[in-house]
């Protein structure tokens, strides 16, 4: 039995006489564990049982006479006699949480219970009052306080969303990063935040952990509000909550912003395929520099025969003209591709940015509607500037992409201007690089946008946002300037300025050698293309040189190893089966470190200066080599002379 249903039995037992029932039941009171004292009608102490008065630690009711509550509650001495008082006149009983002080004097937490004592003429004789001491549960409620205190502020601090759902899968509680999107979630069902809608969501992994009692993994697209139609991509962990064993009360669920990392991972992807298709490039253009090398040899060939026999049938040299005009062009693209396929970062060079402008014209052409009309304003004496060519391939694709763009759907005109600048910054001079469509224009509110990461005015999937933040940190990493001068529905012009270098020297310096011939001097060609040797070969003898062609590398070892005397010079393709070039370079230099070799290849990414240097190459130069650079190469290798010891 309770004790404080003992206390009424035995308040019952003595028909309310309080007095009677303290002088009767001392020993029993004692033994209740609670403290029990009694007040008559007047408010005046009557008695108490042992464990009221350890508790206050005093020995004996004298210590009352002015009153129980001056010593048990003095801060609420006339509140608490208030409270006997009221319900010695109306009867009944009341519960509530006070304070009381010990035998040291401190002030703790209780609960005061209190009845009304009555005789059987229903008169009311006193108060009895029992109270609970609260000082361990309050010790508790502090470190419940202090721990839930803390268990929020992890939460809150956490950055990914945590939400608790209830079996209803609406929410009980969230933190921070929830209320981010969502001011008010408590009570939202899981749809209303994650699908944005109302309809069923019986597949979702919150529901499969309902149902499973196992933690689920999914991911979720989510179109937040004031995300201007672009998707959120969240990772989502559902962990359920088992309060008894096959009872699942709620689910915690976590959800993290993946939207940046599935991009990366696109990203990665993209990069991953375009160095697959920078492999496939490679290998393709070294298979047709090889074609292109005796298209090239045998029109010049020709080409030769007829001058030396006077032919000059103006027609057929006509002709020769276009077949080598076309080679080189197919050279140049070549170029072009592996430019763009390689994965090493070039460095930077004087360049003059005319040839890379026209390059890039013809490249943009065959992309562009017929409806736009290129335009080209090109000063070729505007000076040298330190760039990477790669660069501003970049640059001109990109701004050019974005011109198209900006007339999509109707005829316009894509402008593209080099002039010096007249801008005098630094006493330097400048040039400047300018790109004009005659498209939508440009909006002034996002004006000062266009140039940050990921903003893009285009449609999901049309592009990345990063094609002008791109080239606007290569113009300031090259130490230029931009500028955008835009009006909507007349167009746009990105004018880009960079300084030219004082190293220039001028363009016709550049282009115009002389051509070198030779004085009978012996060479070894080594290449694994028999059509490669002859028509290199029949060059090389028209030059005057006595030229020894072999197809495979060990046979020209054996041959160089026998009678390395005899040879003047090796010319030998670094790609080839069983020995490489560098492999052969290495061995000759073994047999005879005085001969100097050139090394030729199709493709330039298999080649490595520092691996060329330690085998001991003199040259290289790349195929199809044209008459007068071939010429050159080899007069200007042979007039070097041996490398020192």
């Amino acid at each position: 039995m309770k004790q404080e249903n003992l206390l009424d039995n035995l308040v019952g037992k003595h028909a309310g006489d309080l007095a009677e029932l303290i002088r009767v039941e001392q020993a029993l009171l004692n033994a209740l564990s609670v403290p029990v004292f009694f007040v008559d009608a007047n408010g005046r102490f009557l008695g108490a049982n042992k464990t009221f008065f350890d508790f206050l630690g005093v020995d004996g009711n004298e210590e009352f006479q002015a009153g129980v509550y001056r010593r048990l509650a003095t801060r609420f001495s006339s509140e608490y006699q208030e409270i006997d008082s009221r319900i010695a006149a109306n009867g009944g009983g009341l519960s509530f949480e006070g304070y009381a002080n010990d035998k040291n004097m401190t002030e703790g937490l209780v609960i005061y219970r209190k009845t009304a004592a009555r005789r059987e003429d229903g008169k009311t004789t006193g108060v009895v009052t029992l109270f609970y001491d609260l000082s361990e549960l309050k010790d508790v409620r502090k470190a419940l306080a202090k721990s839930e205190a803390q268990r929020q502020a992890i939460l809150d601090g956490f950055p990914d969303i945590v939400v608790l759902f209830d079996r209803n899968k609406k929410i009980v509680w969230a933190n921070n990063s929830l209320r981010k999107i969502c001011s008010s979630p408590i009570g939202r069902h899981c749809r209303e935040i994650f699908c944005g809608d109302g309809g069923p969501c019986e597949n979702c992994g919150l529901t499969k952990s309902f149902t499973s009692g196992v933690s689920s993994t999914w991911m979720q697209r989510v179109e937040l509000p004031g995300a201007d139609g672009a998707e959120t991509v969240f990772e989502m962990i559902s962990t359920p909550v088992t309060l008894k064993p096959g009872k699942i009360d709620s689910v915690v669920v976590i959800a993290r912003d993946a939207t940046e990392k599935l991009k990366l991972e696109k990203q990665l992807h993209h990069a991953m395929k375009m160095e697959a298709i920078g492999t496939l490039a490679g290998g393709i253009a070294h298979d047709f520099n090889n074609v292109l090398t005796p298209i090239m040899g045998y029109s010049e060939i020709i080409r030769l025969h007829m001058r030396q026999e006077g032919d000059s049938g103006k027609e057929i040299v006509g002709y020769i003209d276009g077949i080598l005009k076309a080679a080189r062009r197919a050279r140049r693209l070549v170029e072009q591709i592996l430019t763009f396929s390689r994965s090493t970062e070039q460095k930077e060079s004087l360049q003059y940015i005319h040839p890379i402008m026209k390059e890039v014209m013809k490249l943009i052409r065959t992309t562009l509607p017929s409806t736009i009309e290129i335009l080209q304003e090109i000063d070729e004496n505007c000076g040298m500037v330190s760039v990477d060519p790669v660069q501003i391939h970049q640059i001109l694709i990109n701004l050019c992409t974005n011109a198209a763009f900006a007339m999509s759907g109707k005829s316009g005109a894509l402008t593209i201007r080099l002039v010096k600048s007249a801008r005098q910054n630094n006493d330097r001079d400048w040039l400047e690089l300018s790109v004009t469509d005659t498209g939508c224009g440009i909006d002034p509110a996002i004006r000062d946008r266009i140039f940050e990461p990921y903003f893009t005015t285009k449609q999901k999937g049309q592009g990345t946002g990063m094609g002008l933040a791109m080239v606007h940190g290569i113009v300031s990493r090259q130490g230029g300037e931009m500028e955008v001068e835009s009006e909507i529905g007349r167009g746009t012009t990105f004018r880009i300025f960079l300084p030219v270098s004082r190293e220039s020297t001028s363009f016709d310096q550049v282009v115009n050698t002389e051509d070198m011939v030779g004085g009978g001097e012996r060479i070894l060609l080594v290449d694994d293309e028999e059509q490669i040797v002859a028509v290199t070969g029949e060059l090389l003898e028209s030059l005057g040189y006595s030229v020894t062609g072999r197809t495979s590398a060990r046979e020209s070892l054996l041959l160089f190893s026998g009678s390395s005397a005899e040879f003047d010079l090796v010319i030998t393709d670094l790609t080839m089966p069983y020995l490489t070039g560098l492999e052969l370079c290495k061995k000759m230099k073994e047999v005879r470190p005085d001969i100097p070799v050139i090394l030729f290849t199709g493709y330039q990414e298999d080649f490595s200066s520092d691996a060329a240097n330690a085998a001991g190459v003199d040259a290289f130069f790349m195929k199809p080599l044209s008459f007068k650079e071939m010429a050159r190469i080899v007069r200007k290798t042979l007039d070097a002379g041996p490398p020192p010891p």
